[in-house]
């Protein structure tokens, strides 16, 4: 039975790459039983986690850490050094003790990186790319260092791997593309008949995701402001929370906007709010590849996203598989709009039968497949 360890210390929960770990995990234990998985709680992140099937081993008996504040750019980045640094010794304690065939790294991976570039374990790293990857320089030369103790690195876009082998920092053998497990078949089809908790007057465009800089929602605050008239059939509803709340309600409130856009908090189902939805709106700067993206394809509501890179531009491809605008380009947006207010019934089928079909390479059994394929080599 090959053991498995798991680290992903995180200090926001509501992250994707936290909800990829949990059903990485999930995904493993349902359909590769033969696997032993252990999750490294590091400083308390994954006190809440509970599934049988998968142990959880405390790294740091004071969970301190947890009461630090972690909003903003200054307190998150101290954070991050004391979880570097309080965590290294006790990491490689356990390694040295336990001896896990395979280390998954998905968050805070320079410490396992710099760990392994200086020691010898028998265990074999993993490195998980999450989200797109900014190549700084430091960035560059701790993986450079490090790449010859990586067994393997796991994109979760294509474009993510064209960009690693483009930059040769890791033998080309090394870099696999194996997409996000974001879906559960079953699950999907239970969450999205479940009533959705509020009632719109007007069909909705939704919009899902954390109100950062990333997510753009400003974009489209700007958007319905500029076009009222011609969107007075409709409302726009944003699921989220985030730093940009405040300044999200300011501009809806002064801008008298108050019966056209809805900002709802996080919601635990988002599923049913995708089903019910005239279509799902992704301006993001950046995303890898887009979660509610795949959902919204699984549950059959229409896609019109941004080609930020990586991910949605790969899923969507020329249209096939929905609608794509110019990132940050209002006419770009506003044609990719008419264009699904205008298609007939049988296009936009066919683009949500494509999506649907693409969406399988995205379930929790797929992923367990692909990772069991490259642990077994």
């Amino acid at each position: 039975m090959k053991h498995i360890f798991f680290w992903s210390p995180h200090i926001d929960p509501q992250v994707a790459t936290v909800k990829s770990v949990i059903n990485s995990l999930n995904s493993l234990s349902k359909y590769q039983k033969h696997l032993k998985l252990t999750l490294i709680n590091v400083f308390g992140e994954w006190n809440n986690f509970n599934h049988n099937k998968i142990a959880v081993e405390d790294l740091l008996e004071s969970k301190r850490l947890l009461k630090e504040k972690f909003k903003g750019f200054l307190n998150s980045r101290i954070l991050y050094i004391k979880i570097f640094f309080f965590s290294y010794f006790p990491l490689k304690k356990i390694l040295k003790k336990k001896k896990p065939e395979f280390l998954i790294i998905h968050l805070l991976t320079s410490m396992p990186l710099i760990l392994f570039s200086i020691n010898n374990f028998q265990t074999k790293l993993i490195l998980r790319i999450s989200g797109l990857p900014k190549l700084n320089i430091f960035r560059y030369y701790l993986w450079k260092l490090a790449s010859r103790k990586i067994k393997f690195v796991i994109c979760p876009t294509q474009e993510t791997k064209n960009f690693l082998l483009k930059k040769k920092i890791f033998d080309s053998e090394k870099i696999i593309y194996v997409p996000d497990p974001i879906i559960e078949i079953k699950k999907i089809n239970i969450l999205k008949n479940k009533k959705i908790d509020n009632h719109f007057d007007k069909p909705y465009f939704l919009c899902i995701g954390r109100l950062t800089k990333q997510k753009n929602h400003i974009f489209l605050l700007n958007f319905f402001q500029k076009n009222l008239t011609y969107l007075k059939k409709f409302k726009l509803v944003i699921i989220g929370q985030g730093e940009l709340l405040e300044k999200y309600k300011k501009i809806i409130y002064s801008e008298k906007l108050n019966n056209f856009i809805h900002i709802l908090d996080y919601k635990k189902n988002v599923i049913n709010y995708i089903k019910n939805a005239k279509c799902l709106i992704s301006c993001s700067l950046w995303e890898d590849p887009g979660f509610v993206m795949i959902e919204a394809a699984s549950v059959g509501t229409p896609i019109i996203t941004s080609d930020c890179p990586n991910g949605p531009k790969e899923f969507i491809n020329d249209n096939e598989c929905g609608f794509i605008f110019s990132s940050n380009n209002e006419k770009s947006f506003k044609k990719a709009l008419d264009s699904f207010l205008d298609s007939s019934k049988e296009d936009i089928k066919v683009k949500l039968f494509n999506a649907k079909k693409k969406s399988r390479k995205y379930t929790l059994f797929y992923n367990a497949s692909k990772i069991y394929n490259m642990i077994s080599d």
